[in-house]
Parts: structure tokens; C-alpha cells; sequence
């Protein structure tokens, strides 16, 4: 949390600097000083550039942009000083931020990323039972120390208290542990196991090893590829209109911010990493709209501190965000079965809509909505949220009569729901497929064991 409150005061400290540096100047001036500046800015069109690294000519960077502006506009300016005090007031229109048409593209001889996480989730998998492997080499060299002879199995070990099976990793139900003395100790997936065909590891008792695994092994050795990758963004346009009100003295310095609008929002961006003759291996990252707006916010504090929001409101909304996953990556059996169960055949998983909004209607309360909206569960939330803001700490949020209603749609969803209803031993109540939860507390300790009034109708 400490890094929340770092990142506020970082943001409003900015634009703080890049306002009042020049009225620090201004107020070393007795008197007062009126001024306006119609508008303000850079232009940049048509930009073009492209880069090599040296001793290559393989790897081959490049960047377009058709246009990029940056400014302000209607900025006035007034400043008072007298021998112990200074005011300044600014009202400005921006920044005013339009990009259009960028476009980064990089052609690079690589090593293959798909292959390189399937190894890393190969080595995840394995590191579990290799390490119970290891503790069970020790625990039968010990038996064998203390027997003169080698246990047969891993109930010699258990009964004679040299391995726990309620210590990880024994309580891992996940593998069984087959003794072969003295020659091999074998590591089997159990029915339980989330991924049952996964492969058997079997450790050499003599020398000492495990047994290299094929498939492993025949991973390391792919070669490097050629990896194309694309950057687009179609278009980013900012804006706002602020006054900001700043007041100095010989003790402390105070400002109040005014923001009648803001708005940032991208159009179309897209990122694509194709391994050159492997389309079926295409990455691809689409979000045709990203829409950040506030309006009506007031804000005010001290220079050197955290600040308080008194109002405002707030949308946050994204639209038809897209993510292909290569079917390299997509067959792993983790991410296999996380796509099944949410109906996803196609590697494909779409989300039609996230829209949050935040209405703060004082400097303690305001109300919260939110909508979730994809092909596998559609959610909406609905409730009203208290702020208390306490100097500089980190203000805490609570949620009050909040009320949380699901529709699941996949199969694989509905089945979740009734494997938690087993796992957690209760039973909820069904009329028709939403699921309503009502919840109360903070929003930073919610979690699932704090959900009260929970009803499935």
C-alpha cells in the first residue's frame, strides 16, 4: 500500500512542479502579475525511423508515426505577493494529447519464448516430487544406516517417523512414491494429480541422478527463429480543463485543484509476435477502445503531502479486448484446462466490456458500479463506498450494501461452483442461473471467507 500512496503523491507532486516553478520566480516579485497565453504546444508529423545493431544485419528495428501533438491552451495565469504571503491562481485547458498511427515493428532473430515457458512450466511441475525425491534419498540412507536394510516402501519410512506426510511435500496428494532399492526411486502421478499424463520421474538410487526426460531434452535443442513483431495504435486523445489555485507563506504552501473534465482514450491498439512460418504460434493483443474520464473533480492539500478528494466522478471502460494465445503455448496442460473450463476452444479469450464507474459524492462517501461482461460469465456490481482519508496514510475504502450478481455461462463454471460447493461443504440455494452475493468491510481485506449473505438464485 505504501507504494499506492508513493504513486498519488508522485503524480500530483508532477504537476505541481511543472505549474508553480515558474510562480516560485513570479514570487519573488512583489505586486501582482496578470497573464494569458492563447495556446501552446509541439507538433510532429510524418515520423520515420529505423535502427540496426552493429555486427548485425539480422535484427532490424522501425518506427512510424503519422502525428503527434502535445499542449495547452486559454492558459491564464494571476499572481499576488506581499512581503509575507503569495497567491497564484492557473485555469488552463490540457494537456491536449492526440497521437495518431504509430506503428513499431522489430524483425529479430531469437530463441522461440513459447518453448522457453513451456520448459519453465515443465520445471514447475517436476520441482515438487524431485524435491520429495531428494528427502526421501536422505530419509532411506538414514533407515539404512539405522536398519542395515533398505525400506520397501515409503509406509517403512512413514511408520518409522523418518519422513512426515503432513510436511510438504509429502502432503501433496498429487504424486505416489515408488521404491525400487536398490536401484530406482520413481515418482508417479497420482488420480489426483491436475495433469494425470504427466510423465513418471525416476531418480538412480546408485549414482545418484534423474533420469533425463525426452521430452525435455528435445525442447532444449530448438533452434533460434525469426520473430516478427508489430506495435500498433491507431489513435490516443487527451484532454482536460483545470484551474489550480496555489497559496504560499514563510510556514507551509496549500493548493486546491479544480478538474471540470478529463478524458484519455486509445483507439485500436494492437500487438501481434509471429514466429516466421508458425501461424498457428501467432500472439495476438487487441484492444479496439480504452476510455479513462473524470469529471467535476476538486482536490486540495499540501505541496509536500498526500492530498484529499472532496468529489468527483470517474469512468473507467474498456471494450472487445482480445488475446490468441499460440496453440504451442495454449496445448500446456494448465492453460488447456483453465480454457476448457471456461469455454474456450480456440485459444481465443475475448472480454466484451469491463465498465467501472465511481461517483464520489463528498470527501466520505459515493457509490461504485461495474460491469464484466465476457462470452464464459457475465458480472455486475452495485453498492455504495466510504473513504476515510487520514492525513498521510493511505485512505481506506469500504464497501456498504454492495451487491454482486453473476451469470456463469460455461459449463466448465457451473461445474466449479459445484466442486466448491463439495469442497467447502455447503450447500446454496438455485433459482435460474444468477448468482447474487452481498458483501460489507473493506476493500482491501475482501476476499472470499468475508463474503456474507451469500444467496444463488
Amino acid at each position: 500500500m505504501k507504494s499506492v500512496q508513493n504513486y498519488r503523491t508522485t503524480i500530483l507532486t508532477a504537476i505541481l512542479i511543472l505549474f508553480t516553478n515558474n510562480f516560485t520566480v513570479l514570487g519573488q516579485i512583489n505586486g501582482k502579475i496578470d497573464g494569458e497565453i492563447s495556446e501552446s504546444g509541439i507538433f510532429i508529423k510524418d515520423i520515420t525511423l529505423s535502427y540496426s545493431p552493429e555486427n548485425t544485419d539480422i535484427d532490424i528495428y522501425s518506427l512510424n508515426l503519422e502525428k503527434f501533438q502535445f499542449g495547452f491552451s486559454d492558459l491564464k495565469i494571476k499572481n499576488r505577493k506581499d512581503n509575507n504571503n503569495s497567491q497564484s491562481q492557473l485555469e488552463f485547458t490540457g494537456p491536449q494529447l492526440l497521437l495518431k498511427n504509430l506503428t513499431l515493428h522489430a524483425d529479430l532473430f531469437k530463441s522461440d519464448w513459447i518453448t522457453e515457458e513451456k520448459l519453465k512450466r515443465m520445471y514447475k511441475r517436476e520441482s515438487l516430487p524431485k524435491k520429495a525425491i531428494e528427502e526421501l534419498n536422505n530419509a532411506i540412507e538414514l533407515y539404512y544406516t539405522d536398519q542395515n536394510i533398505f525400506p520397501k516402501n515409503t509406509d517403512d519410512l512413514i511408520i518409522k517417523n523418518y519422513i512426515d506426510i503432513m510436511e510438504t511435500p509429502f502432503n501433496n496428494t498429487s504424486w505416489i512414491y515408488v521404491l525400487d532399492l536398490p536401484n530406482t526411486v520413481t515418482a508417479k502421478p497420482s488420480r489426483t494429480n491436475p495433469i494425470p499424463n504427466t510423465n513418471s520421474i525416476v531418480y538412480d538410487f546408485n549414482s545418484k541422478e534423474f533420469k533425463i526426460d525426452q521430452r525435455i531434452d528435445s525442447l532444449k535443442s530448438v533452434p533460434l527463429l525469426q520473430w516478427i513483431y508489430t506495435f500498433e495504435i491507431k489513435e490516443i486523445n487527451a484532454s482536460s480543463s483545470t484551474s489550480l489555485d496555489i497559496q504560499f507563506n514563510n510556514s507551509n504552501s496549500n493548493f486546491s485543484m479544480v478538474m471540470e473534465s478529463g478524458k484519455f482514450k486509445i483507439n485500436h491498439i494492437k500487438f501481434t509476435a509471429n514466429p516466421e512460418g508458425q501461424l498457428n504460434n501467432k500472439s495476438i493483443i487487441s484492444l479496439p477502445e480504452l476510455l479513462i474520464e473524470s469529471k467535476n473533480l476538486i482536490i486540495d492539500g499540501h505541496y509536500d503531502s498526500l492530498f484529499t478528494f472532496h468529489k468527483g466522478e470517474g469512468q473507467f471502460r474498456i471494450r472487445n479486448f482480445s488475446l490468441k494465445i499460440p496453440d504451442g503455448l495454449g496445448k500446456e496442460p494448465e492453460i488447456e484446462s483453465l480454457l476448457s473450463q471456461i469455454g474456450v476452444w480456440n485459444n481465443s479469450i475475448n472480454i466484451r466490456l469491463i465498465d467501472i464507474n465511481i461517483q464520489m459524492i463528498n470527501q466520505f462517501t459515493g457509490n461504485i458500479s461495474l460491469v464484466f461482461n465476457t462470452p464464459f460469465i457475465k458480472v455486475s456490481i452495485q453498492g455504495d463506498i466510504s473513504f476515510r482519508q487520514q492525513g498521510n496514510q493511505v485512505p481506506e475504502f469500504r464497501f456498504h450494501n454492495a451487491e454482486l450478481i453473476a451469470h456463469p455461462i460455461a459449463l466448465g463454471l457451473k461445474k466449479w461452483i459445484r466442486d466448491w460447493e463439495k469442497r467447502e461443504r455447503k450447500t446454496l440455494t438455485r433459482k435460474g442461473p444468477a448468482i447474487i452475493i452481498k458483501f460489507n468491510g473493506p476493500i482491501n481485506s475482501f476476499n472470499p471467507q468475508s463474503l456474507k449473505d451469500i444467496a444463488i438464485f
